[in-house]
């Protein structure tokens, strides 16, 4: 998994893989609260992915 941390634009889009799948989850599930919650964690780290110089 060190792989994984070397690199920290690999490492984002994993996690906004993995935060996309959380929201899809809840709204499947009727559960909005719960999905907005998973759909503010991808802005936040999509703004600090793409939104700053490297």
């Amino acid at each position: 998994m060190a792989w994984l941390f070397d690199k920290p634009l690999l490492f984002n889009y994993v996690i906004m893989v993995l935060y996309s799948m959380n929201a899809a989850w809840w709204a499947a599930h009727g559960k909005w609260a719960d999905t907005c919650y998973w759909l503010s964690a991808l802005a936040i780290t999509a703004t600090v992915t793409f939104g700053y110089k490297h």
